[in-house]
């Protein structure tokens, strides 16, 4: 199955406009690019998070389990580095999850094969994480958010070679 993209993954990507800026006193003008990578990256991370606190609840595999386990853990570090960076740059990290995100989550939660749909959604999403952290990285318009993507590239990419093997 297909998913699409959110627009704010698009528009984090391709740079796109979507409103104004956000800024605080003190602070340099964050473009709403950057705002829309920090909405969506924040966004990964909490799919991330909660998908994991629920796999560890209703799977019995040792080795899902210690995925699960890591991905609390890291996405939990890549999420207080990016609030940590965006604050410093007046932009505001959301605490819910993208539609997209969200959908995922409630279809992992009615799945009766649960194990599966959690593996599946773990490569979807590192995958998407994964072009969107790589492309903020080398174009992002924000250097302490640049930094961050860059920082969480090599994570990501662990986490997915980890996905395709539990």
């Amino acid at each position: 199955m297909r998913r699409l993209v959110p627009l704010a993954m698009v528009m984090a990507l391709g740079g796109v406009s979507l409103a104004g800026c956000a800024t605080t006193p003190g602070t340099a003008m964050a473009s709403s690019a950057a705002s829309a990578f920090v909405a969506t990256a924040a966004s990964s991370d909490l799919f991330e998070i909660e998908s994991s606190r629920l796999a560890l609840q209703r799977s019995q595999s040792p080795m899902l389990r210690m995925h699960a386990e890591m991905m609390i853990r890291d996405h939990t570090n890549l999420g207080a580095q990016l609030s940590a960076a965006a604050a410093g740059v007046g932009i505001g990290v959301p605490t819910q999850m993208l539609p997209m995100h969200a959908a995922m989550l409630d279809e992992l939660a009615r799945s009766p094969n649960f194990d599966a749909t959690y593996r599946s959604q773990q490569v979807t999403s590192h995958r998407q994480a994964l072009t969107l952290m790589d492309r903020y990285a080398r174009r992002g318009d924000v250097p302490q958010l640049r930094g961050v993507a860059a920082a969480a590239v090599p994570v990501i990419r662990g986490h997915l070679d980890h996905s395709l093997r539990i």
